[in-house]
């Protein structure tokens, strides 16, 4: 692993080369668009490309079955899609992928009545809600799956550092693990300060941390359940968690999915597939993913376009629940109307939140064929620290060699050796790691190369 980590640490420096070389080249005007999955990323990253790179790049949110289609007739020059090119939308032109950024999707709910606590979930209990056949929040299967793992709730309505944020997840019934979250600007505002983990009954400090380059770090530590605690950056509190009761209320549940066709679905869909039920369908559509198809249920069921959209419903509907992202689902925002993201039962057994570092876990178990593509293990029986569900997102890029192509391959290279290893994980994704970013960084080199 350490020998694999030097070689692509060697990459990075002779990439950093060629795009140092290239900002010199001619400015180009170059649009693209597609995945929605990725905005919250690319936004930013764009920004500081082209003020950079002094390049005009622009992206516009339309879903992944838009992108792939707009690339296809040309409207975009590149296009970003989080699943496969189908049969019907394969361009006439040269083409490849380009893996750049990975994320969590997260099982994004809002429930007043649990009082902040965040729930957990059972496959069985996913496979029911989303299927139709849960249909009230205080349903015998939600109300097993928090018997099985108690609810924390971080009883502290807004954090004191503006960008931070912290998880709670029990590792046992006496253990947890506490991952806190900087976004940029917060990481560079409080590098150098301490992050400690206090239990606030008995005054004492479990770990503590110092902020560093790193935008997610996380800390275990023995806990009593029967006590509250704290977590601070820099003397300030961020999060104080207390264990709780949580009465489910006889409320109905009202599912979001996405009414355009999407990667985060596809991949939603590949995670109900192969790791709950092989009833539900692969494609870029939820109302045909289901089992059943989504007529039947009425109006329990209601479809928004793009994560944005979706994830705004669900936090200003007391009952909803869905599927995002996990960066849609953490924007202070909404989080102060009530969304979270719930902790989901992997292949052994732990629930798991969805943080970068348990996405990443889930990914080292997957395999990435030529193109590109990465397929993902859901029988990761023993990584009790993978969280199961995400996805890869992809760039789409013309290899013919002409200006704004290789502008595309520029942008690309930096994508994966810059901004993502350095940004990624505090704007609430996970970057590429060794192998996969290695395959990535040959692939957007091909973006333009004749």
């Amino acid at each position: 692993m350490q020998k694999r980590i030097k070689r692509f640490a060697a990459v990075i420096i002779t990439a950093a080369g060629v795009l140092s070389s290239a900002s010199i080249a001619k400015a180009e005007d170059v649009t693209g668009g597609g995945a929605s999955f990725p905005v919250q990323f690319l936004t930013p990253a764009i920004a500081e490309f082209n003020r950079t790179f002094n390049h005009n790049f622009t992206y516009t949110s339309t879903g992944s079955g838009t992108g792939k289609r707009n690339f296809r007739n040309e409207t975009f020059k590149f296009a970003g899609t989080d699943s496969a090119v189908g049969a019907t939308e394969l361009p006439s032109f040269g083409w490849n992928y380009v893996p750049y950024v990975a994320g969590a999707i997260g099982i994004a709910y809002r429930l007043d009545e649990a009082k902040g606590a965040t729930i957990s979930l059972s496959p069985q209990t996913i496979n029911g809600i989303f299927g139709g056949t849960v249909e009230k929040w205080n349903h015998p299967s939600i109300a097993a799956d928090i018997k099985a793992n108690p609810p924390w709730a971080n009883t502290k309505k807004k954090s004191d550092v503006r960008g931070a944020t912290a998880l709670w997840e029990n590792v046992s019934r006496t253990q947890a693990k506490i991952t806190v979250s900087l976004l940029p600007s917060t990481l560079k505002e409080n590098k150098g300060k301490k992050i400690e983990w206090t239990d606030d009954t008995t005054k004492k400090v479990l770990k503590t941390l110092t902020v560093g380059t790193k935008a997610e770090v996380n800390m275990t530590s023995p806990i009593k359940p029967s006590d509250t605690f704290s977590i601070k950056v820099g003397g300030k509190t961020v999060a104080t968690f207390k264990q709780i009761p949580v009465t489910l209320p006889d409320r109905a549940i009202q599912v979001v999915y996405r009414a355009d066709p999407s990667g985060t679905t596809n991949n939603f869909c590949q995670y109900m597939k192969n790791a709950i039920n092989p009833d539900w369908v692969v494609n870029d559509a939820f109302t045909s993913c289901i089992p059943g198809g989504v007529a039947r249920l009425g109006s329990r069921f209601v479809g928004q376009p793009q994560n944005n959209n979706q994830a705004n419903y669900i936090a200003d509907t007391n009952g909803a629940i869905g599927y995002a992202e996990v960066a849609y689902i953490t924007d202070p925002l909404r989080a102060a109307k009530g969304i979270k993201a719930a902790n989901i039962r992997n292949a052994a057994g732990a629930f798991v939140a969805p943080t970068a570092a348990g996405y990443n876990s889930h990914l080292a178990g997957g395999t990435q064929d030529a193109r590109g593509l990465i397929s993902f293990d859901w029988k990761q029986t023993t990584n009790r620290t993978a969280y199961p569900l995400g996805a890869v997102t992809y760039g789409l890029c013309q290899t013919s060699a002409d200006a704004k192509n290789k502008a595309v391959s520029q942008f690309f290279q930096w994508l994966i050796t810059d901004f993502g290893p350095k940004n990624a994980e505090a704007l609430g994704y996970t970057p590429l790691l060794s192998a996969t970013a290695a395959k990535g960084l040959e692939l957007a080199k091909k973006c333009g190369a004749g």
